[in-house]
């Protein structure tokens, strides 16, 4: 491996450090948590910036502000402050909109679905200081966990116009599945 964290095959290898607290606080009867946080995160396919700020949009998305917290003090996005922002814009906003637009589709009513919502959005114009592409990954991730179909199927259908193959999309929708699974098995101190 190189000092740029590229092993000779060509493969990209992260250490990233709040990765081993959080591996550390994962207790033994679940280490494919463990061991997929580490893939996830520590192998990703996506920049660095993107793989912390869609972890953090996760933890966000999941209330686990523990682990949020551990993101964000960890100093993996101190040059990337626009991207943290982002994330947890992406984070606020679909915590809003994941449980809207099910409400519509839950009440099966034409009326309401043809309805404007009504409900500010306004980040979304400026993509919260960051590429389209970015900010609807961090929102994809945070939609996963917020369970909204409709959303997430806007932001994979978008995401995959803007470029990002499937490989790299079902790594957003990794990233987010073991986040979220932290929250159920870490205990609160990380």
């Amino acid at each position: 491996m190189n000092e740029y964290g590229i092993k000779s095959n060509g493969e990209k290898l992260m250490t990233i450090y709040w990765v081993e607290s959080v591996k550390n606080s994962i207790p033994d009867h679940s280490k494919d948590i463990k061991l997929n946080l580490d893939a996830v995160i520590n192998r990703s396919p996506l920049s660095l910036e993107d793989t912390q700020a869609v972890a953090l949009a996760s933890a966000l998305a999941a209330g686990n502000g523990e682990l949020a917290h551990a993101i964000m003090t960890s100093g993996e996005l101190d040059n990337f402050p626009k991207e943290t922002e982002a994330a947890k814009t992406a984070a606020s906003l679909m915590g809003m909109n994941n449980v809207w637009y099910p409400y519509v589709e839950m009440t099966g009513d034409t009326e309401l679905k043809n309805l404007p919502a009504g409900l500010r959005m306004n980040a979304y114009a400026t993509h919260a200081g960051v590429t389209k592409k970015q900010f609807e990954m961090y929102a994809l991730a945070a939609s996963a966990i917020g369970k909204c179909h409709f959303c997430v199927k806007n932001h994979y259908d978008t995401l995959k116009k803007e470029g990002m193959t499937v490989q790299e999309l079902q790594h957003v929708g990794k990233i987010a599945s073991v986040i979220n699974a932290i929250g159920k098995i870490a205990p609160p101190s990380l």
